[in-house]
């Protein structure tokens, strides 16, 4: 009952600096961060924190676990490392426009965080420099070991691949929506060992979420978006991406900015998918015949079939010279 009276306390304070959901402004947090329920984790990479940071802040370096299967005692010592405890109001950011505060903000939600404890804000340490924050290369003492437990995973915020496989299959009822960048979509750049994407992904780059300020884009334009891609709000909705911490992105969004009610996140996303035994497709392009430098283009462009008739074939270099 101290738990979720503390939680409840936050939220009208929240909701009187006019903040929504899960994100928290600037001025929010310029008001609140000497509260002792408070907690700010830093998401950046270490040298990024170093680099600068907002006083008092607690660094996360997601990268330094993210992307792979910790078991849950380890993850538990983990998150206490950092001060977590059940009560606090739990905020954390990045530099702004990018995927790590998104990342650390599910890894919290799925270890059994309560949603309402947790926070991202908005725009990062750009909004809050741009906003003359305070900002130091002092770092942060380690802080008191918090005292949250891992009862029980939120396994219904996963997909895992027998799941995922099948809603690959089944667009009109699935949305596999992705969160990687256009030349990875579409095959022009090999992050793995074949280039491409799922079958039937959506491509929806985590950066076209977010205003130029670095701010989240609002609900309503999040969701005309998605609408224009074709995801639905009744569709079963499985974020993904090469390694499962820019999937965090429009999971975010979607769950809890638009409050989709089915929206998972496939953790092991593409490194899984290309790893799997059975030799999983690949396109690139969105159909799986238009794929990249086909073997047979080569052959049938021969200047001796053209001549004669035998191909009617024309490549055209559209490239820049």
């Amino acid at each position: 009952m101290v738990i979720t009276a503390s939680l409840f306390m936050v939220q009208p304070a929240m909701a009187a600096e006019g903040n929504s959901g899960q994100l928290v402004s600037v001025q929010w947090l310029e008001k609140s961060l000497e509260r002792d329920d408070v907690l700010l984790l830093d998401a950046s990479f270490a040298k990024m924190y170093s680099a600068g940071h907002i006083p008092g802040a607690v660094n996360v370096d997601v990268f330094s676990f993210g992307g792979r299967e910790i078991p849950a005692a380890e993850m538990e010592r983990r998150i206490q490392s950092w001060g977590v405890s059940a009560g606090k109001k739990v905020v954390i950011y990045d530099q702004g426009g990018t995927y790590l505060a998104t990342s650390l903000f599910f890894d919290l939600y799925y270890h059994g965080f309560p949603a309402e404890g947790l926070a991202v804000l908005d725009g990062g340490l750009a909004k809050w420099q741009a906003a003359g924050g305070a900002v130091t290369k002092d770092p942060t003492p380690a802080p008191k070991p918090g005292t949250f437990r891992v009862a029980k995973l939120k396994e219904d915020a996963r997909v895992r691949l027998p799941e995922f496989l099948v809603a690959s299959g089944d667009p009109a009822n699935n949305a596999l929506v992705e969160a990687l960048e256009p030349s990875q979509h579409f095959g022009g750049a090999k992050f793995f060992d074949r280039a491409g994407h799922i079958p039937n992904a959506i491509m929806t780059p985590a950066a076209d979420y977010y205003n130029v300020d670095k701010t989240f884009k609002s609900a309503e334009e999040i969701r005309r978006m998605l609408a224009y891609l074709g995801v639905r709000p009744e569709q079963q909705v499985h974020t993904h991406c090469g390694g499962g911490i820019a999937a965090s992105v429009p999971f975010f969004a979607m769950k809890f900015m638009l409050d989709y009610p089915k929206v998972k996140l496939y953790k092991e996303s593409q490194l899984e998918w290309l790893r799997d035994d059975r030799g999983l497709p690949f396109w690139t392009y969105d159909a799986p015949n238009l794929t990249r430098e086909k073997t047979w283009l080569s052959g049938w462009n021969n200047q001796m079939l053209r001549m004669f008739g035998v191909s009617k074939l024309s490549v055209v270099d559209v490239r820049p010279a």
